[in-house]
């Protein structure tokens, strides 16, 4: 949450979860990630049942609870007996940051948030939500005279606009009517808010209509006690150095005419799932699918109808080939339409139930679609809409209908619902702007695609934008940033990103694989590829080597293990892609969650923490040594280094090792012609590894920290969970910190240190990484530019300063802020 540094965070403890999690939904309406809140609810495994925990909340103030303070918003008396008991569980100084309050805690945390969002101090936060319920209370009659602290809020507001005007600063009046049939509602109530901060004004509004106020712009209670209707009159007041700029952007915000109920706008900036890097501003419009209904009918001769389902397969064999040929997608394609779990049981049914093709063959991809969707590795999970993919191109060679088509027009942003790849390849970046994925993910085959093809994208957008198309769309695709019907402000700022990446785009050769600091230091920029085409890009973008290849890419989506000699093939054709490079080459990270058909391997109740990586290699050893053997033949005459994922201990690597020595030895027997010797190095993926570094190191030639796993890991929180996103974060100063101890490992032992997990491609920890010692980046090839331009300019000695504060703060957000308050102007 980055946009919470520097404000008052929220704890919200409650008997339910699921009251808690509601409520910070809505917090989150009025003030989307501008604040840190956090839900401390429930009791027992997942706070599924009724209670509270003092242990769970002392860690909710601990997470929130930043320089500005927190405030604790409780349900019921017990949560305010184990909220006063986790205040003795933290640290004292945090605990004095830290207030307890009795205000209601749906209309507090609403309160407090936006109050917060707009700057509010600890006191003040703690006032909003302990007053929530009064503009309530006056509504329906129940109170006698106005709030103290609304009552005080209006007479500082006051004085402040009369010691402003006796001072003969600026001042500018406007009367308007309010436009919104809701009237001055909450939600409006809080763009109000949050854009009255911007300005150096003393700001005050008052319903001349129902005669109260004046009250400042500053406080959701104040506001809400003004209890203005559509068609009352307000009068809006600025006195200060911007007084005129604020009065005409707040009066321009209150007569916006409200958008519709359904579906309701987002906030002004809402974030999804950044995808694919870039800037997109224009018309939205969605994409059109015309797959046809799938009759449930039977047919009178199976044989012919099963016959008719294999003509099918062809065709959509050739369909999807026209659309992704050239791509490392299309052999995943051509496997699944004749993988035998999709073909012969479709067949099967059309033969036991007499049922059409099309029918037949859609539930044979519904089935394996759900297997799909049930996989915890998010990877894997995204294969689900490869497997959609597949079946529609079926479906249509059977039943008629043509590939998603745009609507005409100009050129637009796109809306998807879960983009498929062949989709995605049919896109032609001269008519799409960029693309918001209602659904889908960074690692589906989809978003690879778009990130080749250069066309920004976001996904997981579902509950940010309306199933309904026709307005406009900004979105930034590195930052997971969406607008919907952006204002005028929020458009100069988009057109100034856009100009900015394309000032700072190199061409291709412009670039030789190094970064130069300011000071002279040299840091590397090594690419992550996962096939042939990838390897391509990242040699054109001018990647100094490639610092992972992802080998189970060619294992996945597949229903046999792929042979020896086929793996040396494939393998030496990304080779050739990096001839008289280095390439770093990581051996199967399989298992667990990355349950590979043909493996047939257990399940497992915490596949994280299973048999999977180089566990599962070490339980396979004619798996891995055949693999070693196609590495090495794969090498011959190539730089080659193998590299060793997920390991926790010395015996692991001395296992592999010796695994290698014997593929050598094989080779050599039988005369054929490879790489050797090779440098062994190891992934640091788990907190052992780093804190063992430089034992590991007796047997390690290098390390390459997996930042993806290792945050994962030391965090205790699953990447992919949807309540865990803020812990996903690499910055945060533990796993910085187990970053800083292999660094020093390294020079200890003087083995290289690379990080080739995606903080090494996100701009705002890049520059951390470097301060701590890290020369060597390994990131997707789309990702150089942005990299390149958080260093430019800077020295070591700047980001080592930086990285050393990054180090002392308490949270991921305050992490990056170090870095991005250092290269603010002034």
């Amino acid at each position: 949450m980055s946009g919470a540094a520097g404000r008052v965070g929220l704890v919200l403890v409650s008997h339910s979860r699921v009251l808690a999690e509601a409520t910070e939904a809505l917090a989150r309406q009025m003030t989307g990630e501008a604040v840190a809140i956090a839900c401390a609810a429930g009791a027992g495994d997942g706070g599924a049942e009724l209670g509270t925990d003092a242990t769970a909340i002392a860690a909710a103030i601990e997470r929130v609870c930043g320089p500005a303070g927190a405030v604790v918003l409780m349900d019921i008396g017990g949560a305010i007996l184990s909220a006063e008991m986790a205040l003795e569980l933290i640290d004292p100084a945090i605990a004095a940051r830290t207030r307890l309050t009795g205000g209601p805690i749906v209309e507090g945390a609403v309160a407090a948030a936006v109050r917060a969002a707009a700057g509010g101090t600890l006191d003040q936060v703690t006032a909003e939500a302990r007053q929530a319920l009064v503009p309530k209370a006056e509504q329906l009659g129940e109170a006698e005279r106005p709030a103290p602290a609304v009552v005080a809020a209006t007479d500082a507001a006051a004085a402040a606009a009369v010691a402003a005007t006796d001072a003969g600063a600026p001042a500018a009046t406007v009367e308007l009517a309010i436009a919104d049939p809701g009237g001055l509602h909450a939600r409006p109530a809080a763009r109000l808010i949050t854009r009255a901060v911007a300005f150096d004004a003393a700001i005050t509004l008052e319903n001349v209509t129902a005669a109260r106020g004046p009250v400042p712009a500053s406080s959701l209670i104040a506001l809400a006690s003004l209890g203005a209707r559509r068609g009352d009159v307000l009068r809006l007041r600025a006195t200060g150095r911007q007084a005129v700029d604020a009065v005409e952007a707040l009066a321009a915000l209150l007569q916006r005419d409200a958008p519709p109920a359904a579906p309701a706008a987002p906030p002004a900036s809402c974030h999804a799932i950044p995808v694919a890097p870039g800037v997109a501003l224009g018309p939205m419009v969605r994409l059109v699918r015309s797959i046809p209904e799938v009759p449930e009918t039977t047919v009178d001769d199976p044989a012919a109808e099963a016959e008719r389902l294999r003509r099918a397969l062809d065709l959509a064999a050739q369909d999807l080939g026209s659309a992704l040929r050239g791509t490392d997608i299309l052999d995943a394609h051509q496997a699944l339409l004749c993988d035998p779990a999709l073909v012969d049981e479709a067949i099967s049914r059309i033969e036991r139930e007499r049922c059409n093709a099309a029918w037949a063959f859609r539930q044979a991809i519904d089935a394996a679609a759900a297997i799909y969707r049930q996989l915890d590795d998010p990877y894997l999970r995204a294969r689900e809409a490869d497997v959609h993919d597949v079946g529609d191109a079926v479906v249509r060679a059977l039943l008629g209908g043509a590939a998603a088509v745009l609507p005409d027009g100009p050129p637009a942003v796109v809306v998807a619902e879960d983009l498929t790849p062949s989709e995605a390849a049919r896109l032609e970046p001269r008519r799409v702007l960029g693309v918001i994925d209602r659904r889908g993910g960074p690692t589906s085959h989809a978003a690879i695609l778009l990130r080749s093809a250069g066309i920004p994208a976001v996904a997981g957008a579902a509950a940010l934008v309306p199933d309904a198309g026709g307005a406009r769309a900004g979105l930034d695709g590195a930052t997971g940033e969406v607008w919907l019907d952006p204002d005028p402000e929020t458009t100069i700022e988009l057109q100034r990103r856009q100009a900015a990446l394309r000032a700072s785009r190199r061409p291709p050769g412009a670039r030789d694989g190094r970064v130069r600091l300011a000071c002279g230091r040299e840091v590397e920029l090594w690419a992550n590829v996962a096939g042939p085409s990838d390897a391509r890009v990242a040699r054109e973008a001018g990647a100094l080597g490639i610092g992972l290849l992802r080998t189970e890419m060619l294992f996945l989506d597949r229903v046999d293990e792929p042979g020896e000699d086929e793996q040396a093939e494939l393998l030496a054709e990304i080779f050739a892609a990096f001839a008289g490079a280095p390439i770093v080459v990581r051996t199967l990270d399989a298992g667990g969650d990355k349950a590979l058909p043909y493996l047939d391997l257990d399940a497992e109740a915490n596949p994280s923490l299973g048999v999977r990586g180089v566990r599962l290699s070490l339980a396979r050893p004619a798996l891995l040594e055949a693999q070693l053997r196609a590495i090495l033949v794969a090498g011959r005459g190539h730089d080659i280094r193998v590299l060793v994922p997920m390991v926790s201990t010395a015996a692991e690597v001395s296992a592999v090792r010796a695994a290698l020595e014997r593929a050598h030895e094989a080779l050599a027997a039988t005369g054929a012609a490879h790489r050797w010797p090779v440098a062994t190095g190891i992934m640091v993926e788990v907190p052992s590894a780093a804190l063992m570094a430089e034992r590991l190191a007796r047997q390690a030639d290098f390390f390459s920290i997996g930042t993806n796993d290792l945050t994962q890991h030391t965090l205790a929180a699953e990447r992919g969970h949807p309540r865990l996103h803020a812990l996903a974060d690499p910055a945060h100063p533990a796993v910085l910190r187990l970053v800083r101890a292999v660094v020093e490992a390294g020079h200890a032992t003087k083995r290289p240190v690379s990080v080739c997990g995606e903080a090494a491609g996100d701009p705002g920890v890049a520059p951390l990484l470097v301060g701590l010692g890290i020369t060597r980046l390994s990131m997707c090839a789309s990702a150089f530019d942005a990299v390149e331009d958080a260093l430019a300019g800077a020295s070591f000695a700047d980001l080592a300063t930086i990285a050393e504060e990054a180090l002392a703060v308490d949270d991921a957000a305050a992490a990056r802020a170090t870095h991005a308050a250092a290269r603010r102007p002034g």
